[in-house]
């Protein structure tokens, strides 16, 4: 049973969500990005089925070509790669600058199947059979086909990790967030996959030992995962709504948010404790903490401000800007680059204060933050993450 289900499930699935997904059609105006999600589903269905041993078995006796499904299912993850390339990118990118990348990553497709087909063709591979690797491993022009496949799949999934992951941090909505992170890992497992069947193959042509026979997790719960996490991220965004997981996903990331900062609010606490309207709690109880969490995050947000207020005697003019210059050789921008620096300001800040220093005469500088609270807040959540990072390296501050 459970063999079965690892075998039909993912491409159960992968139908359900198809289908789900035509039956809602297109609502609005035209939209590349949402456009090349169907085509997702579609390439995930076809190569997942077109791999059931069932399926599988029944092409190779229709046909009369051994292994022809295996080659039909590879040329739908080709598919299935260049639409999620194709869907991120239309992401943060107007469709006009749009349209030659994604004609000349079409093309780059086209030629690797082409390839694919004429190595599929040289391969002596004469009985049909699902676990192609295990019998045809070590023939000839077998390995050659694996490269070619995966010369394309893994910078595909490379492009795809780093895009989902990039966008997923500018998204302000919670569902395509998490989306994009689910795709994102799943691009990771499936390079994780490549690579391990790569050096399959490679050991059995070359005679090296790779790796442990039966290995369950990579040849099967990998791809398992790797299947089911693309396919649960790239329609998150359509089958959340039904089960209101976005609501769940906003409390959820708001308890992350209050938790994020907690590092960062503390060292300021324990410098100005008048900044809090309420004592400190115990680290644990902090983490059981649960009702009125918008009211608490938005006080959270606030004290931290205060207490970066009172330290403003501390903070000496030159820190924020040769924090800000050593920060850009460690290579973080925009953004990122300012909380850095703002991180290594308050840093040099509550150590002058923790060691009883004279207090500098006050001073009128650029506070840098966010526009309005939910800007200020994502940026003060990347300062206490560069803070808890220099703490961690050089221990907590200790007020005098």
């Amino acid at each position: 049973m459970a063999e079965a289900l690892r075998h039909y499930g993912p491409a159960a699935i992968a139908w359900v969500l198809l289908a789900y997904r035509v039956s809602k059609g297109r609502r609005g105006p035209p939209d590349p990005a949402q456009d090349t999600v169907w085509l997702v589903l579609l390439g995930l269905s076809l190569s997942l089925t077109l791999l059931t041993p069932a399926v599988y078995a029944f092409v190779g006796r229709v046909t009369g070509i051994p292994n022809l499904a295996r080659l039909l299912g590879h040329g739908g993850m080709l598919i299935v790669a260049w639409s999620a390339k194709t869907f991120l990118w239309h992401l943060n990118h107007p469709v006009p600058a749009g349209r030659p990348r994604t004609g000349f990553h079409l093309t780059v497709v086209i030629l690797t199947f082409a390839v694919m087909c004429a190595l599929f063709m040289a391969a002596d591979t004469p009985v049909n059979d699902v676990r192609f690797a295990a019998r045809y491993a070590a023939a000839p022009w077998v390995l050659e086909y694996w490269l070619v496949y995966s010369a394309y799949l893994i910078p595909a999934f490379a492009i795809m990790a780093a895009l989902g992951w990039r966008y997923a941090r500018m998204s302000t909505a919670p569902l395509l967030r998490v989306g994009l992170r689910l795709v994102t890992l799943g691009a990771y497992l499936a390079i994780g996959y490549q690579v391990h069947k790569t050096l399959t193959f490679a050991a059995e042509r070359l005679s090296f030992s790779y790796p442990p026979a039966g290995n369950l997790l990579a040849d099967g719960i990998l791809p398992l995962l790797a299947h089911l996490l693309v396919l649960s991220g790239a329609t998150l965004p359509a089958w959340g709504r039904l089960v209101n997981a976005s609501a769940s996903l906003v409390w959820l990331d708001r308890y992350r948010t209050y938790q994020t900062l907690r590092p960062l609010w503390r060292a300021l606490y324990a410098a100005n404790p008048h900044i809090a309207l309420t004592p400190a709690t115990p680290a644990l109880l902090d983490l059981l903490t649960v009702r009125d969490l918008n009211l608490r995050l938005y006080r959270r947000v606030i004290e931290i401000r205060d207490g970066r207020l009172a330290l403003t005697p501390y903070l000496e003019p030159d820190i924020a800007t040769t924090a800000h210059t050593d920060a850009a050789r460690t290579g973080p921008y925009g953004q990122a680059l300012d909380a850095a620096a703002e991180a290594a300001a308050l840093h040099t800040a509550l150590r002058a204060k923790a060691r009883g220093l004279n207090a500098l005469p006050d001073t009128v500088a650029h506070t840098p933050g966010g526009k309005d609270l939910n800007s200020d807040t994502a940026f003060l959540c990347e300062v206490a993450r560069a803070f808890r990072t220099m703490t961690s390296a050089t221990g907590p501050h200790r007020a005098g």
